[in-house]
């Protein structure tokens, strides 16, 4: 069974934003269980949530456009593409209807029992790996078809591997370290993962032999 996330509708409250006294849809995920994410709205909700959006991702500082009428102009020609995911606290929304209670994903629990865990990266988390494609298994002209992408030596292996934009900047906001995928995997994964680690003492068949022989 595929994973979905719990959906209700909610009035929101307390933003100091255009939204609040509307109700609106909103989602919550279980890598994120601590907010509720904006999953849609009605017709009637749309202003105040176009006006929302302008003034929080200008506060941001990640808005694409200069004035309020271009955004609006874009806004309304289906043209803005968000800037980030707009959640809202717990207390900023009372809930109104379930639409749908979570329903999780079995491999993904399954996963999780072996101490692994696939999420989307969150802005407040701190270290882990960046995987960086390695040139050999990279199909046709990688500069053509990424031209923000820069070629670099991994630093653990020194083959070529290419770093995106967003590469430096998780290097400086949240220290991630940067290895091809190949040395990503040993130094993340496998080195962790318990059953690739021979058992001292030998496989059980031979402990097993080894305790008999101790009792005779």
């Amino acid at each position: 069974m595929g994973y979905k996330p719990k959906i209700i509708t909610g009035r929101v409250a307390g933003t100091g934003w255009p939204i609040d006294g509307h109700t609106l849809c909103f989602s919550q995920w279980d890598y994120d269980p601590e907010n509720w994410h904006l999953y849609g709205w009605d017709d009637a909700d749309d202003e105040a949530v176009m006006l929302t959006v302008w003034q929080t991702e200008n506060e941001a500082g990640l808005s694409l456009y200069d004035t309020l009428e271009d955004f609006t102009a874009a806004w309304k020609a289906k043209e803005w593409e968000p800037q980030g995911v707009f959640v809202l606290e717990p207390d900023k929304v009372e809930i109104v209807e379930v639409k749908q209670e979570e329903q999780k994903n079995d491999a993904r629990e399954k996963l999780l029992a072996h101490g692994i865990d696939l999420r989307p990266r969150k802005d407040s988390d701190k270290g882990g790996i960046l995987c960086l494609p390695l040139d050999k298994n990279l199909n046709g002209d990688t500069q053509a078809a990424h031209p923000d992408w820069t070629p670099i030596a991994c630093p653990n292996c020194g083959r070529k591997c290419w770093k995106m934009p967003e590469a430096d900047k998780l290097q400086e906001a949240q220290g991630v370290s940067l290895l091809c995928t190949e040395c990503a995997v040993k130094a993340g994964f496998l080195s962790q993962y318990q059953n690739n680690q021979r058992k001292p003492g030998g496989n059980r068949a031979q402990r097993r032999r080894a305790k008999r022989e101790r009792r005779q």
